[in-house]
């Protein structure tokens, strides 16, 4: 492993989930207070949490390795792994819609109904592309550093 790569251990892995989880919370924070009153808060808690969120799910996607792409060059014991944090983070999702839709009917009698219902969704659809990036930084054992070894080559 590079020196200068960061480490891919459950432990650095689920440093940068929370890191991430703490990002969307100021999202879905900011997006709940998206109205004319407290527009200078909602955007300052989005300004915080849309490069903790977004910029950490892509930090936590080269943490967990070729797992968080499509999957064509995982061995029997990757592939198994990855497609329970998918279908887990695919239930997550919906249930990620499910509040967004009770928090449309919640606010709907309201003024700005439109506007803090379009920027929830918009939080909420972040987080759950984020979601199996979680799911495999919070369940992958640590790398095994013989993986990283690489052998001299060959005297001809």
């Amino acid at each position: 492993m590079p020196s200068n790569a960061l480490p891919r251990t459950r432990a650095r892995r689920r440093q940068v989930a929370a890191a991430v989880l703490f990002g969307f919370a100021f999202m879905i924070a900011g997006a709940a207070l998206f109205q004319r009153s407290t527009l200078g808060i909602s955007a300052a808690l989005m300004a915080v949490g849309l490069p903790l969120g977004v910029g950490g799910a892509f930090v936590l996607r080269s943490l967990t390795g070729r797992m968080a792409g499509d999957g064509r060059d995982l061995d029997e014991r990757e592939t198994p792994l990855r497609n329970a944090a998918h279908y887990r983070s695919f239930q997550a999702f919906g249930m990620l819609m499910l509040v967004d839709l009770a928090y449309g009917l919640l606010v709907a009698g309201r003024p700005e109904a439109g506007s803090l219902t379009s920027s929830m969704t918009a939080a909420l659809f972040l987080l759950g592309t984020a979601m199996p990036a979680l799911t495999l930084a919070w369940s992958l054992p640590d790398d095994d550093p013989e993986d990283f070894v690489t052998t001299p080559p060959r005297a001809a």
